[in-house]
């Protein structure tokens, strides 16, 4: 048999990467090599394509120094085809390298450096590239294609930048590229992520020949925009033109259907997920996953996760998701366990879905080893991630732990911000939230609507009122005051601040109420004795068709408590579960003990109590303590302190109390017992605490 040469063996070599024999592509090239013949740039470009394709970076930067060594690198389509390399093998620093290496650059280079960067999401730098090409001595209408025009308008989907995006589209309609379906579907697709719909239906509207993916992507257009009902019509205009769906398309359409009230729609498009084949597509599995998930149905998300046959790391993220919302913290943890065991890598996802379990169970010892396990996949910088290990430390009370996490994000955002303002208001530390919303306005971080809300918060909770005013004017100079999350903690500030009349005028101003702000003003209303006033503002909350909360009947009944309205508390109480299917808190049942124990109705309180399904909650009895110390009533006090110190027996109100109930009645015998037994216990009266303010 005679010797191959160089064209033979390339042609065996492209045969076999044609027809996806890479290994065996990589096999003949090395034995090429071994019987001494020398590759030529057709060869680099096809074996260095098969490095591509089976992502082996070890033997494409060995190529990549046999074509330095040989002097093929001036050969475009042999850099080129390095570019995609290094970008297919998440190494866009070196195929940047190679690009700049370059002294001449064709449309394939220039369009794969482009490329590269839009498919890694570094939108920015794609749009970089860009711009250098433009500046480029040579025509840059010879340079572009319909490659370049689906790229960048990736990279203005990414980053939302309509503007730019309109600007591009006008030069397609210059270049006479508009009729292309490629890049028709890459506008539709950047139209539809930067949230101008009409414009992307007016594309897709003058589509001469619309193809599968464009349908796909006005889909996904709706869905992404929350308009269900429109992409479920697109579905079925969509069979009625002679296309059938495809896994895409299913994708989309269970994630428009997450859109409805309710899962009958996901359920229906299940079914013909079932009756067509696509239950163990990894992709159309995960959307039905996420898509039961939000209907807080983990049953169903559970079936559709088990019919997946080969699961990636986005649908176990969608499980763990999914289990996180319904506050399952085990199941979510089990997942992630299971995950490691499939040699699956977690992501940023992962273990955001991860803290936002253990975040909702507060369950610090097992939120410690989910951050450890983050420490060790190097994820602890990442914005995301380090946001939710903020929000968890947060909500476990650990704010030097939280300050550490905040403090190791590199560029915190104003999410990062809100969450570390909102968990020093939430903890009790005024404070520090004021002291970072400074610090945030100081480095020219835009304050949104929750760290300004986090901020009022705290102000509210020192009471001072001339932050308060600070920050009301802040929020009025950058827009924010006509929101309702504002306005509800402004309306709570001036009401704790005893500013109550300024609170009610600012609530009566409010473009847009909603429940919070309702509750702020009547609890407002409330704890100043304006009984009446609050009272009214209930009636007018229901009759405004706003269904009341917890924490407003907590309002409503500690007014009636402090005006001696027995009988229209009673009443209002008994209204919370047959009319709103509000279930008693404890918070509710110790208002109707200082209701009835405060107008003197300390039997029917004690039988409330002992009936109630608090009966073991030390705070109740030390309400009806309270109040048989305001009617100097020892009978049922003493059994009211017998109940408390048996509950919590080093407490000291409980003492002190009892004491001044005997010191009432002038039994001073049993007072002098009652101080011994304090000093016996070790037990001692906590010194009170009142705050001024002095020169801030």
């Amino acid at each position: 048999m005679p010797q191959r040469d160089v064209i033979t063996w390339t042609k065996l070599i492209s045969r076999n990467a044609k027809t996806g024999f890479y290994a065996k592509a990589l096999g003949c090239f090395s034995d090429m090599r071994r019987v001494g013949v020398e590759p030529n740039e057709t060869t680099f470009s096809v074996i260095i394509g098969v490095c591509s394709e089976l992502r082996r970076i070890d033997i494409g930067m060995s190529l990549h120094c046999l074509v330095l060594k040989k002097g093929f690198l001036r050969q475009l389509f042999v850099s080129s085809g390095l570019i995609r390399m290094y970008s297919k093998c998440d190494c866009v620093g070196k195929a940047r390298s190679v690009f700049d290496d370059l002294v001449d650059k064709d449309a394939v280079t220039w369009n794969s450096m482009i490329s590269a960067y839009s498919q890694k999401g570094l939108y920015g730098e794609a749009l970089d590239v860009l711009l250098l090409m433009l500046k480029n001595g040579a025509d840059w209408k010879l340079l572009v294609n319909n490659f370049t025009f689906a790229s960048i308008f990736k990279a203005c989907a990414g980053l939302g930048w309509l503007r730019i995006g309109k600007c591009v589209h006008s030069c397609v309609i210059q270049l006479s590229v508009d009729s292309d379906s490629f890049v028709s579907a890459s506008m539709i697709d950047m139209y539809c992520k930067c949230g101008s719909l009409d414009t992307a239906r007016r594309v897709f509207k003058r589509m001469e020949k619309r193809d599968l993916v464009a349908w796909n992507g006005m889909i996904t257009g709706y869905a992404l925009n929350n308009f269900g009902e429109e992409a479920i019509e697109l579905f079925y205009q969509l069979q009625l033109e002679g296309f059938v769906p495809n896994g895409t398309t299913y994708c989309s359409i269970l994630k428009a259907s997450t859109c409805m009230l309710d899962s009958s729609a996901g359920r229906y498009f299940h079914a013909k997920v079932l009756k067509f084949g696509f239950l163990s597509d990894v992709f159309v599995g995960t959307a039905l996953v996420d898509m039961y998930s939000k209907y807080f149905d983990m049953v169903g998300a559970e079936g559709a996760f088990q019919e997946i046959t080969e699961r990636n790391l986005v649908s176990f993220n969608a499980l763990i998701t999914g289990y996180s919302l319904t506050g399952k913290y085990g199941d979510a943890l089990g997942t992630y366990m299971n995950l490691l065991v499939q040699n699956l890598r977690p992501d940023h996802f992962t273990f955001t879905g991860l803290f936002s379990a253990v975040s909702q169970s507060s369950n610090f010892q097992e939120g410690t080893q989910v951050h450890a396990h983050c420490l060790k996949f190097g994820l602890t910088t990442d914005i995301t991630v380090g946001n939710s290990i903020v929000t968890f430390y947060s909500k476990c009370g650990f704010m030097d732990s939280a300050l550490k996490s905040f403090e190791i994000v590199t560029r915190p955002n104003i999410v990062s911000w809100a969450g570390i303002i909102s968990g020093f208001a939430q903890n009790g530390d005024s404070e520090k939230a004021i002291e970072y919303f400074c610090k945030m306005h100081k480095l020219n971080v835009r304050p949104d609507e929750f760290s300004s809300s986090s901020a009022l918060k705290a102000v509210a909770s020192s009471p001072s009122v001339k932050h308060g005013r600070h920050i009301h004017a802040f929020v009025m100079k950058i827009g924010l005051e006509s929101n309702v999350l504002v306005g509800s903690a402004l309306v709570d500030v001036y009401s704790k601040c005893g500013m109550v009349e300024d609170s009610f005028k600012f609530f009566n101003e409010m473009p847009e109420r909603n429940v919070v702000s309702w509750n702020s003003v009547i609890m407002g209303f409330a704890h100043h004795g304006l009984t009446s006033k609050s009272l009214l503002l209930f009636r007018q909350m229901t009759e405004s068709g706003l269904i009341p909360t917890s924490i407003t009947f907590t309002a409503v009944l500690f007014a009636c408590g402090h005006a001696g309205l027995v009988e229209e508390g009673i009443k209002i109480y008994e209204t919370m579960v047959p009319c709103y299917g509000i279930s008693p808190s404890v918070e509710h049942c110790t208002c109707l003990v200082d209701l009835l124990g405060r107008a003197g109705y300390l039997n029917e309180a004690e039988n409330f109590l002992r009936n109630s399904p608090f009966s073991s909650d030390s705070g109740l009895w030390r309400s009806l303590l309270s109040a048989c110390g305001v009617q100097k009533n020892i009978e049922v006090g003493v059994r009211a302190a017998k109940e408390c110190l048996r509950l919590e027996p080093q407490d000291s109100t409980t003492y002190i109390v009892l004491s001044n109930i005997y010191a009432s009645k002038q039994l001073w015998d049993d007072v002098t017992r009652i101080r011994d037994l304090m000093r016996k216990t070790g037990v001692e009266k906590e010194p009170g605490c009142s705050w001024i303010e002095v020169r801030n």
